[in-house]
């Protein structure tokens, strides 16, 4: 009997040390999902199971690396790198996966399949200029804006009104008018390159009288600048002088022509002849050669960009509109102008500067509370008289925004 005794109870200590032992499994996991994901997205949980216990769970290998990570006590799965999510540069992300318990473990593959879709890319960027000086990139697809400068000012109070904002090679040029302790103009130059800023106050010309004299608009003409000088900023009609500013040593011309409007929005100087829009004044054709001033009063409103040598297109003014206006072209040889906007109008939110035609499109940065749209770019082909509008990706920027010209 004790014998027996004995034996059944080693047969169940042998049963207990059986039923006892850890075991783990765990299930491959794959998943097929977009390229280019945002970081910390959950791509699932994998499968495990233990008879007792809990696991833990851990890579111990992955192609890239660093792409993957797994939360150690619920195995979920999620995007470390977003980077690292590209089809064109890894179509297939894979890893291998432990659970563990209490040093008994099993192992499992990971392969993440990436699907490749179409990529909103960037030609190139805008350079875009604000009143206050500040300097921006924006991707003409995707809308990115990107603050990669600042003009300095004299005063940092100071409004640079946007028909004085003149961008050529790598230098950004505007006028900053300020009182020190008199009227003064001061020629501002931004270097794309460096970032830096030049602050040069200009001595204007004793023979053109005035007690407010301002330089109220730029082109830019030939290697130099060729400015609108105002007698009087703060008075109306007041007589308008054009000005040649020589950037050799910064010294101001008279050219001896002419004219008194006042809302003068943009310039642009095609060979021997200076093109200026206003906003309800008309449209001045300047002659350099002969001095001489025409206004096509049918012609109003802002954006000036050269198409080619006979061609400018312009954001025409729309009756009745606050600041609307829509994408039209200027025959220069004709002078007459031809609507390519099929009705459609648009809302500038400053009616002064240029903008630019590159790659057979005209664009314009605009804003429309019908189409609640802070701030975009609008892009007009005029061949197909289509428009289409990218939105800036924001809506805190400053909108007192023009196009200046391609970032380098």
């Amino acid at each position: 009997m004790l014998l027996l005794t004995c034996f059944i109870q080693s047969c169940e200590n042998s049963d207990n040390e059986i039923n006892n032992e850890i075991t783990v499994s765990i299930s491959d996991f794959t998943v097929n999902m977009d390229e280019n994901p945002s970081a910390g997205l959950s791509l699932g949980i994998v499968q495990a199971t233990t008879n007792q216990g809990s696991i833990r769970f851990s890579i111990t290998q992955q192609t890239p690396d660093q792409a993957i990570e797994i939360h150690p006590d619920t195995g979920e799965i999620s995007v470390l790198d977003e980077s690292l999510f590209d089809y064109e540069t890894n179509s297939t992300i894979t890893a291998i996966v432990k659970a563990d318990n209490s040093g008994v473990s099993d192992t499992a593959n990971i392969i993440i399949t990436l699907n490749d879709i179409d990529e909103v890319v960037d030609n190139f960027h805008l350079l875009a200029v604000s009143d206050l000086g500040e300097v921006f990139e924006i991707g003409n697809n995707t809308g990115n804006i990107e603050n990669v400068g600042q003009i300095d000012r004299a005063n940092n109070n100071s409004i640079l009104s946007t028909s004085n904002l003149v961008s050529s090679g790598d230098k950004i040029y505007s006028i900053e008018y300020v009182y020190n302790p008199s009227p003064t103009n001061n020629l501002l130059i931004f270097d794309k390159l460096s970032g830096t800023s030049q602050i040069i106050p200009l001595s204007i010309p004793s023979t053109i009288t005035g007690d407010e004299r301002g330089i109220i608009a730029l082109a830019w003409g030939d290697n130099n600048l060729i400015g609108v000088l105002a007698e009087n900023v703060l008075v109306t009609n007041s007589t308008k002088h054009l000005i040649n500013i020589d950037l050799q040593d910064n010294s101001i011309t008279a050219l001896g022509i002419t004219f008194n409007e006042d809302a003068l929005t943009s310039m642009k100087k095609i060979d021997s002849k200076l093109y200026i829009s206003t906003w309800g004044e008309g449209f001045l054709e300047v002659d350099l050669a002969t001095n001489s001033v025409t206004n096509l009063s049918f012609i109003n409103g802002s954006r000036l960009a050269k198409v080619n040598n006979s061609e400018l297109a312009i954001m025409q003014s729309v009756s009745g509109s606050v600041n609307g206006a829509k994408p039209e072209i200027i025959d220069l040889t004709t002078q007459t102008v031809s609507d390519n906007s099929t009705g459609e109008s648009y809302g500038l939110v400053t009616v002064f500067g240029n903008t630019i035609y590159e790659d057979g499109i005209y664009l314009n940065l605009v804003s429309s509370n019908s189409l609640n749209l802070y701030l975009g770019i609008l892009k007009t082909t005029f061949g197909s008289n289509e428009n289409s509008i990218v939105e800036i990706n924001t809506t805190s920027v400053n909108r007192n925004l023009i196009i200046l010209d391609i970032a380098n």
